[in-house]
């Protein structure tokens, strides 16, 4: 048994690639308002700026944020697409509130599968 609820996992695999991603997220639903210049949210989610604009625009493509452009710059806010994806992350964000070292080793094991997986295809095996 998975130590995250079903509901949980699922909207992670569906709509969560890294735990910047998450973070992202997390700092936009705190304050719903307010629209995040892409190098603010890098300095709040300690990471490049070119990465919180790549996230950015995955993350608007996946309907949990919404984008504009600033010139040469992004800009992001919170900005969930449906009734469904607003209540997926709540559910998300309350877990991960409440047990964030689970939350972020879920996503951390769920980012190197396909990597194993990608090695596994190179593996040599014995002919029956």
């Amino acid at each position: 048994m998975s130590p995250l609820p079903k509901d949980v996992i699922n909207f992670l695999v569906t709509h969560i690639e890294t735990i910047d991603q998450l973070e992202i997220l997390r700092i936009l639903n705190e304050d719903r308002a307010r629209d995040w210049p892409s190098a603010d949210l890098a300095s709040a989610v300690q990471t490049d700026v070119d990465s919180v604009r790549a996230h950015a625009v995955a993350m608007h493509a996946r309907g949990l944020v919404a984008i504009s452009a600033n010139g040469t710059d992004v800009s992001c806010r919170y900005g969930v697409a449906s009734p469904e994806l607003e209540k997926g992350v709540t559910r998300v964000l309350q877990i991960y509130k409440e047990r964030p070292v689970t939350m972020i080793k879920m996503v951390y094991e769920r980012a190197k599968d396909p990597l194993r997986d990608f090695a596994n295809a190179f593996r040599v095996r014995k002919a029956d």
